[in-house]
Order: C-alpha cells, then structure tokens, then sequence
C-alpha cells in the first residue's frame, strides 16, 4: 500500500469518527498511520520489506510454472552363488514400456552405476560369460535421493551357447599392400618388400606374389634391367653373347631373368612354402647400436606368418634355387665350382648391408609411406585389447537364408592413457552366417561372425575373438533379457593409431 493511499484510509477514518469532533483516539488513529507512512518511505523500511516480495514473487513462479522431476540413479554389485564378486558382467537397464536401453560393465569389484535415469519403472538384466541371465523388474527410480541398490546373485549356466568369429587377417593385410605398393624411393624407384607398420599382418601366399609381380612389371624395374644390358654390352660382359642387338638383347634377358628368378624363386615362392615373411620390417625404435644388430641380425633370421623370428632358410634355399637356374641360361664359362658357397655368402652380405641402408638411409627418402607408421606420437589402441559389443538386431528370427551385415554397440567406454576414445554406444559392424543345431536338447541359433570392425573417430578398429593372434577363435556369448540380441567380448586385432585426444 502506497503513502498516499495509508493517508487518504486514515483520513477518512477519523472523519468516520466524526468530521467535526476531534477526540484523541481519532488524533492517535491518525498519528498511528503516519508514522506507519514514514517508515514504510524509510531506507530500513524498504530493505526489511525487500526479502518478503522477493519470497511471494519466488513462491508464485513456482506454483505457476510446470513440476519436472530431478533424475535420479541406480547402482548395484554383481555376485555369484559363493558371494565373489563377477566383474565384466554386461548390464542392461531398459524402461518397463522397452523404449529405450542402456548398458553398462560391472568393474573390478562387480559394481555398476546409471546416472542421470528418468524417474520411472525399469528393468534390469546382467549377463556373464557362463552365468544364467539374471533379471529385475520393477526397479523403481524416484527423483534425486538414495537411488536403489540392485544385489544381483547369477547362478551357473546349465547350456552355454558358442559363437564362433574369424577376421580373415588377409583383409588387414590387403589395405597394408596397397599401402606398400605405392611406397618409392626419391619418387621414383619402387620399394614394396619393406614395411613400416608396427605389427603388420601376415601375408597370404597370393599376396607375396601380388607384391613380387608389382615389383617385376614396374617401369621403373624393366628400365633399369635395360640400362645394366646396356653397361654389360658395353664392357663386353658374357662375351659369349656377341654384340649388335642380338647381344643386347640376350643381355637384357638374362638380366631380366635374373630379376624374375631372384624375386619369384629366390624370394616369393620359398617365403610362400615355408610361411615366412618377404618383408624387411622396419625398426622405430631403440637406441643406435640396438638398430644396428637387428638390421644385420634379420639377415640370418625371417619373421614367420605365425609371428615368430625363424631362421631365414628361405631366402637361403630359394637364393640357391635361382643361382642354379641362371645357369641354364648365362654362358658355361660364367659358372665357377664354387658358385653355390659364393651365392649363400653373397646372400647374407648382401641382406645385412641392404637392411642397413633400409634402416638408416633409405626409409629417410623413402616417400608414400603409409601415415600410420609416421606418426609417433599419437596415441595407440593396443592390440588385444577387450572391446564390450551388444548386438543391435534381435537375431532370434534369423535364418540361414538372412545371413548378411550385423550392427553390434559398444557397452562400456574404450580408454587410452586415461582418456575415453570411443563412448559406450559407437557401432560397430560385421558379416554374419547364421545356423542351427542341437544345444542340451532344444535348438539353439549359433553364429559365425567375420570382419568385424569398430570405428573409432576416423580410424577403423578391426576385432578378432581371441585375445592372441592364432588364438582359440571360439567364445560365448550371451543373449540379453530373454530376446534375440547378444553381449559378446572381442578384441583389438592390430595396434591402430588414433587422432590426438584433446
């Protein structure tokens, strides 16, 4: 109420009274309000006044606007039947109605949190590699507060069923080929049989010769062997071989079969029989010294397809094999008794000095190589590393006939040095073949998966179901919350560089 308004109340309250007789409680009437007026007007009136209309205005905001309810949480720890905790158990939190899911891994100590959960009715399943599907329902979410504490007990499974996923490691290999195959030295001449990456995939036999015909067909090669006809003629090497062009054209034959035989025969062929690299692999790290032996070392020594550092007794047998067929056809008296001991010294010289200039000098001017392998310092995505998937599709009315692409989601968050690099939710995608068979006496569906690849960022993550390479390729797997769709565990099959984490 305003003062003039306190005014003109008091005023025509005393002429209530009587307009004509002043009495003295109508006098203290009057004096009364007037000083309520004053104060009101007052400095410390206005500051005590000031809180009491901030609280009504803030009162009537708040029986005006709408109520929303503050999400709340819901935890929980994940035993078996003896009481020890189960870690890595997937758990899946969907609404009652089944509009949405989310999932989560038990950690170490077999606890899992959701955070920030609509108020509402849900449903909880956790499964674990050999453990019955353990459900909830009705797991109530009020807002904020002590959110509930889920105590989930799995008992053993009495039938597991088994899925079997292969990635063909020829499909890594494939994109690291191409990769190679466009690697030159200066620009100019080719330098495919050397590799950069820092755990290459094996070749497949048909990829050493795709690599040992790249490099026998290249402009670049048949223009050299020209050139050293060329200087041979010149210098009447093989003299046996005339001159004209008739001699310049056996030259250049024998020289060109020298090539073909030395990488074919001495090289592709041997490496492909006894499943032992071709490649000369590159070293990024170690001190000097530590590089020197291995460049000399890795000319005694092959890497197997399996991975493991053998004796190179295949460069060995296939450099005598092509020394003996260059006998058919270069002159009789070019041929020495001791031409085989020579050939198997010069192979080792000559292996140890070029894996030398491959180390120190050549892989400087080397261009085209593949950006993977140049960049050190970001971070990697090491290989055998656990990656959590549920499958997108309820694959419980798959056929046979419906084999084709799968869509699996990430269940838990992939961190590297601490950082998240992919968040629970990124997709990832395969090919999958369904079939049925008899599993504890009912019909189970198992399926095999294969190149099945995860994206993180721009970099394509490939997955293999074993955790070391050649590893048992068979796992279980679990089906969540009685439907079709499946939690499975695979693993990082290659180190693959990410961008930098900001």
């Amino acid at each position: 109420m305003t003062t003039a308004q306190k005014l003109v109340r008091c005023t025509w309250t005393a002429a209530g009274a009587g307009l004509y007789r002043v009495r003295r409680w109508t006098l203290r009437l009057v004096i009364s309000c007037l000083v309520s007026a004053i104060w009101t007007m007052s400095p410390s009136g206005l500051t005590s006044a000031q809180p009491a209309a901030i609280q009504r205005s803030a009162h009537d905001q708040s029986q005006d606007a709408p109520g929303r309810l503050a999400p709340g949480a819901i935890g929980g720890v994940v035993k078996d039947g003896s009481g020890s905790v189960v870690a890595g158990a997937i758990v899946t939190l969907e609404t009652a109605a089944s509009t949405g899911q989310r999932a989560t891994i038990a950690d170490e100590a077999g606890s899992f949190h959701f955070s920030a959960v609509e108020p509402g009715t849900y449903k909880i399943a956790i499964t674990a590699s050999g453990f019955a599907v353990w459900t909830a329902g009705d797991v109530v979410v009020g807002s904020g507060g002590n959110p509930p504490l889920v105590s989930a007990v799995l008992q053993l499974a009495s039938v597991s069923s088994t899925v079997d996923v292969t990635l063909p490691p020829q499909e890594l290999a494939a994109e690291q080929v191409k990769a190679e195959e466009k690697q030159r030295l200066l620009g100019v001449f080719p330098h495919f049989f050397v590799t950069y990456e820092p755990n290459p995939a094996p070749l497949t036999a048909a990829q050493k010769f795709q690599l040992g015909w790249k490099t026998i067909t290249d402009p670049i090669a048949l223009l050299g062997t020209g050139i050293s006809a060329g200087i041979e003629q010149a210098r009447n090497q093989y003299p046996e071989f005339g001159q004209g062009m008739e001699g310049y054209g056996k030259r250049f034959g024998a020289r060109y079969a020298d090539r073909v035989s030395g990488v074919f025969i001495g090289h592709v062929l041997t490496q492909s029989v006894f499943h032992q690299d071709p490649r000369y692999f590159y070293k990024r790290t170690g001190s000097f010294g530590k590089r020197v032996l291995y460049a000399i070392g890795t000319a005694f020594v092959s890497k197997g397809d399996n991975g493991h550092w053998q004796p190179d007794y295949s460069d060995v047998i296939g450099g005598l094999a092509a020394g003996e067929i260059s006998t058919l056809y270069y002159p009789h008296s070019s041929r020495t008794e001791l031409r085989l001991f020579h050939n198997v010294l010069e192979g080792f010289g000559g292996r140890a000095a070029n894996h030398l200039l491959e180390q120190f000098v050549l892989s400087k001017v080397t261009i085209h190589k593949p950006k993977t392998a140049a960049i050190s310092s970001q971070p990697i995505l090491r290989e055998g590393t656990p990656v959590s998937l549920i499958s997108v599709e309820d694959l419980s009315s798959k056929t046979e006939e419906s084999a084709g692409p799968i869509t699996f989601v990430l269940a838990s968050d992939i961190q590297v040095g601490g950082a998240i690099v992919a968040k629970a939710g990124a997709q990832a995608g395969g090919h999958a073949s369904y079939a049925y068979g008899p599993a504890g006496g009912s019909t189970a569906i198992r399926v095999a998966l294969e190149r099945v690849h995860l994206k993180v960022g721009d970099a394509d993550v490939p997955l293999r179901s074993s955790r070391l390479r050649g590893g048992d390729g068979a796992l279980e797997y679990r089906r969540l919350e009685n439907t079709g769709r499946i939690a499975i565990v695979l693993y990082v099959a290659a180190d693959v560089p990410l961008p930098l984490v900001r």
